[in-house]
């Protein structure tokens, strides 16, 4: 039986590498009601694996069929909420053009927030990621990045479309809450993974997932072409999916960390430290 009295948490995105983890956490506190969003509820290849790897969790989790370009159906998601969780984004191997991540992102983003000031949400969770924090112009980065630090898409030699969408989207909310009056402003915090890397509930292809694959097997060249930008990579920042995972549960449950931003990166390692 569902305990009405439970705040509403919706999370979006919950089939994801990490909306997959973030919900079953969230459903192993208990402390919560869950919605999560599909965009179809009749797709068992994307239900199935949660259902096997809930367990009998999987009966106490709403489903609601969203999708970020519908603001419709994001407003019936979010509707009775008291958090809202917004893990969903695009997301590409390639990383090949703006078009495809940029404005999704961003429009995605905003469709969220809005819903959430029309629905009287409380506090609104959106992962953004350390992308929007260590891609700044040479000249003004300091020696360590920390939460304060803003990405600069405009900085000579320019950024990946991944991390100018997560930028862009990110800020785009800070704007927007910003924007409303005092009374009706909810309250947000962002949470800005490194690499997320670690076991997946699901076992279907993922971005995260076959990186580390052309890594193993080779095919991670150490110059790589994103977007118009060519940078030198070396290595990369890491976390683990369920430390990333708990960071959104406390995000939620902390008042502290209201209107707040969490960098997450347990280690950073050489590419050939994976080997």
């Amino acid at each position: 039986m569902v305990d009405v009295e439970k705040p509403l948490v919706t999370i979006t995105g919950m089939t994801g590498y990490i909306g997959a983890e973030t919900t079953l956490q969230f459903l192993q506190d208990g402390g919560y009601r869950i919605r999560g969003t599909v965009r179809d509820k009749n797709n068992q290849a994307k239900i199935d694996p949660l259902r096997r790897a809930f367990g009998a969790h999987f009966d106490n989790i709403e489903l609601v069929e969203a999708d970020l370009t519908d603001d419709s159906s994001l407003q019936n998601a979010v509707a009775g909420s008291t958090y809202v969780v917004h893990i969903a984004s695009p997301v590409s191997d390639s990383y090949d053009t703006e078009e495809s991540l940029v404005g999704p992102a961003v429009n995605g983003t905003m469709s969220i927030v809005r819903a959430c000031a029309a629905n009287g949400v409380r506090r609104c969770v959106i992962t953004s990621s350390v992308a929007t924090v260590i891609n700044m112009d040479p000249k003004d980065a300091p020696a360590t990045f920390n939460e304060s630090c803003w990405s600069n898409p405009d900085r000579p030699g320019g950024m990946s479309w991944y991390g100018k969408s997560k930028t862009l989207a990110e800020k785009a909310a800070w704007d927007f809450q910003a924007s409303l009056p005092e009374a009706n402003r909810m309250e947000i915090v962002t949470i800005l993974p490194g690499f997320v890397m670690g076991p997946p509930l699901r076992k279907e292809s993922f971005a995260s997932g076959n990186w580390i694959r052309s890594l193993m097997i080779g095919k991670m060249e150490d110059r790589v072409a994103i977007g118009n930008a060519v940078i030198k990579c070396d290595g990369v920042g890491t976390v683990d999916v369920r430390d990333v995972a708990l960071a959104h549960l406390r995000a939620v449950k902390v008042a502290e960390a209201a209107n707040k931003r969490f960098l997450l990166v347990n280690f950073s390692a050489r590419y050939i430290e994976y080997a």
